[in-house]
C-alpha cells in the first residue's frame, strides 16, 4: 500500500525534528514504517500506525499531529476565562463550586496527554501495578523508538470491550468481563492511587484469555495517600451501612460542608445505604421515605464537589454504562462488596500488637473521659431546661410545608411580576408602532417575549413543586 505524498512529507519532517533524540533507532523504525506502515485510526490528537520493527516485531507507533500545543494554549487560556467567570457568577459560582479548580486538573493532565515521554512511563507504571492480576494486560514501551511526540507501543490487539457480537461468537462471559473491568478500577482507586482517567471502549479490549487490555495512557490521574484513605474509610463505611461514618469520611474528603442541620443528610445517607443493593429504588418509594430531608438537601446545598475527583467521577459513570451494556443485570454494589470484604480482611490482618492495644487504650479514654463528663452534661441539661422555661433561650424549628410555601409564593411573586413587566412592554410595543417608531416597537416585543419566555419557567417550576408535595 502506498503512503499519499502529504503523510510521506509528515513523516520527513517528523524525522528531522525528532531524530537527534531517536538517533538510529528512529531511522530504522522510519525506513519499516514506510515499507509496512498501515493507518490503524485518525484520532484527533494523534494519528496511530501498525508497523513492523526490524526484527520483525509488530508495533504501533503513535504521532503527534503537528502544532498541537499552540491549539491547546489558545482553548484553554479561554476556558480559564469562562472558569473565571463561572466561579465569580453569583448563580453559577461562589463556595459550593470550584470551577478554577475543575479547569487547572483539567488543563494539567490534558497537557500530560500530549507528552509522550510521560505517557510511556504511565504505561510502564500501570503494567507494573498490575504485575500481579492476570487478567488486565497493558502494552509494553519501545523506549528505542519513543521521543516527545512519537510513542512506540507493543501491538496488542483485542476485540472492543462494546462489541458484543463479536464478545458472543467467541462464547466470552461478558458478566465476568464488566465484574473485572470495575474490580480493576476499584483497584487503581483504593490501592494504587494511580488510575486510568479515560477507560472509554474505544480505551478497553477483550484478549483471548478474557483479560482486559488497556490503551492510550496520556490521561492519568493520581490521588494522593491522605485522600486514598479517606477513600477507603468511606468505602468501609459503605460496606458496613454506617450514615455516620459515611457523612465523616465525606467532610475529611471536602464533599460535604458540616455546617448547619445535617440529620436530613444522615437519614438520606441511611436510606440509600440500606437500598445499597437493590438495582435503582423507584422514585415513589425513595420520596415517599426521605422527600422531606431531599427538600431540604436541596434547599441548603451542603454538599461539595472536590476538583481531584473530577476525572474518578467521569471514569465511574463512564465504567458504569459499559457495565450495563455488557450486563443488564450489572449491579456496582454486588460487585464491590466482595473486594470490600476482602480489604476488611486484610486490614484486619495487618493491625499488629501495639495498634491492638492502642486502639483498646483509646476506647478506654472515650469511656472514661464520657464517664468524667456526666456531671456536667446532666448539669448542662438542667440549666437549658431552665433557660426554656424563663424564656431566654429560644429554639429554631424548622418547618419545612412552611419553606415550600414560601419559595412557592416566591415565584409565583417573580412570575406575577413577569407579567407586569411583559405586558407593559407589549403596550409600549403597540403605541410605539403606531406612531412609526418600529424599531423601538421591536424592541419592546421582544423584551415582552423574554418575560414571557421567563414567565412560563416560572409556572414550570410551581408545577414541579406541586408534583413533588404530592409524592411526599
Amino acid at each position: 500500500m502506498s503512503l499519499p505524498n502529504c503523510r510521506i512529507k509528515s513523516l520527513h519532517s517528523l524525522q528531522r525534528k525528532q531524530g537527534a533524540s531517536l538517533r538510529r533507532n528512529w531511522e530504522l523504525l522510519f525506513m519499516y514504517c514506510l515499507r509496512n506502515l498501515r493507518t490503524s485510526q485518525l484520532l484527533q490528537l494523534a494519528l496511530v500506525h501498525r508497523a513492523v520493527l526490524h526484527n520483525g516485531e509488530k508495533v504501533v507507533v503513535k504521532v503527534q499531529r503537528p502544532g498541537l500545543k499552540k491549539l491547546f494554549d489558545i482553548d484553554l487560556r479561554n476556558l480559564k476565562l469562562i472558569a473565571e467567570y463561572f466561579q465569580n457568577s453569583e448563580t453559577l459560582g461562589g463556595p459550593s463550586r470550584d470551577w478554577v479548580g475543575i479547569y487547572e486538573e483539567c488543563s494539567t493532565i490534558l497537557y500530560q496527554e500530549i507528552d509522550y515521554i510521560n505517557e510511556g512511563k504511565n504505561a510502564d507504571r500501570f503494567r507494573r501495578d498490575f504485575r500481579n492480576i492476570k487478567w488486565v494486560r497493558v502494552p509494553m514501551v519501545f523506549w528505542d523508538y519513543t521521543a516527545t511526540k512519537v510513542l512506540t507501543l507493543e501491538y496488542v490487539p483485542g476485540i472492543k470491550i462494546n462489541q458484543l457480537d463479536a464478545l458472543d461468537a467467541r462464547g466470552y462471559n461478558r458478566s465476568r468481563i464488566s465484574s473485572h473491568a470495575i474490580e480493576a478500577y476499584l483497584i487503581q482507586i483504593l490501592r494504587t492511587g494511580f488510575f486510568h482517567a479515560d477507560p472509554h471502549p474505544g480505551n478497553l479490549a477483550i484478549d483471548v484469555d478474557e483479560s482486559i487490555i488497556y490503551y492510550d495512557f496520556g490521561m492519568m490521574g493520581e490521588i494522593k495517600s491522605f485522600t486514598r484513605e479517606r477513600l477507603l474509610e468511606l468505602f468501609y463505611a459503605v460496606y458496613e451501612k454506617d450514615a455516620k461514618k459515611v457523612m465523616q469520611s465525606l467532610i475529611d474528603l471536602g464533599a460535604l460542608q458540616p455546617t448547619g442541620d445535617l440529620s436530613s443528610v444522615r437519614r438520606s445517607v441511611q436510606f440509600f445505604l440500606d437500598n445499597l443493593l437493590d438495582q435503582r429504588p423507584d422514585q415513589d418509594t425513595t420520596l415517599a421515605a426521605i422527600g422531606e430531608d431531599l427538600f431540604a438537601i436541596a434547599q441548603d446545598q451542603p454538599f461539595r464537589f472536590p476538583s481531584t475527583f473530577t476525572f474518578v467521577l467521569r471514569a465511574f459513570s463512564t465504567l458504569e454504562g459499559i457495565g450495563y451494556i455488557l450486563d443488564p443485570n450489572f449491579s456496582f454494589a454486588k460487585i464491590a462488596a466482595p473486594y470490600a470484604q476482602e480489604l476488611l480482611d486484610i486490614r484486619q490482618r495487618q493491625r499488629t500488637g501495639s495498634q491492638l492495644v492502642q486502639e483498646i487504650r483509646k476506647q478506654a479514654d472515650d469511656a472514661r473521659s464520657y464517664t468524667m463528663s456526666m456531671p456536667y452534661r446532666v448539669q448542662r441539661i438542667e440549666e437549658i431546661l431552665k433557660q426554656l422555661e424563663s424564656g431566654d433561650l429560644r429554639l429554631r424549628v424548622r418547618v419545612l410545608e412552611s419553606e415550600r410555601a414560601a419559595r412557592k409564593a416566591t415565584i409565583l411573586q417573580m412570575a406575577t411580576m413577569y407579567t407586569v413587566l411583559g405586558g407593559t412592554l407589549v403596550n409600549l410595543g403597540v403605541t410605539f408602532s403606531s406612531q412609526g417608531s418600529q424599531i423601538i416597537a421591536n424592541g419592546s416585543f421582544v423584551g415582552a417575549g423574554v418575560f414571557l419566555t421567563l414567565f412560563l419557567r416560572s409556572m414550570q417550576r410551581v408545577k414541579k413543586l406541586d408534583k413533588f408535595e404530592k409524592m411526599i
